[in-house]
């Protein structure tokens, strides 16, 4: 289970006051990384194989999901942290709202209320 650890930010839209949030972000061990690595390739192998029995798909998906498997484990094994989500106010409909958030921490990102539809700056 990856360790979860808080930081603050805020969340902006436009002209609206910026609202405080706290965001959760995972940190992934070795041995987690090497997991999630792991199937990721798998995934994209087991892929692969199945679509060896699909009538023109099997001239394209194998050879590209062969390919992607080693670029997919790297590429998740390389990751050390991710965001999981961000709790807070909405700076356009003023609800608390817990927001899904993926991929790396960055000073800043996108994120999107799910109430409003908007979409939000999150800065940590």
């Amino acid at each position: 289970m990856p360790s979860t650890r808080t930081l603050s930010g805020t969340l902006t839209l436009g002209a609206d006051p910026s609202q405080p949030v706290a965001v959760d972000v995972d940190t992934f061990s070795l041995i987690e990384r090497t997991r999630r690595a792991a199937m990721g390739l798998a995934l994209c192998w087991s892929l692969a194989f199945a679509s060896l029995f699909i009538p023109v798909v099997h001239f394209v998906a194998p050879p590209v999901l062969l390919l992607a498997g080693p670029i997919a484990f790297v590429v998740r094994f390389l990751t050390r942290e991710a965001l999981r989500q961000v709790r807070g106010v909405c700076p356009r409909c003023r609800a608390e709202r817990v927001l899904p958030a993926s991929g790396a921490p960055k000073p800043e990102r996108n994120v999107f209320c799910e109430g409003c539809g908007n979409q939000l700056t999150l800065r940590l």
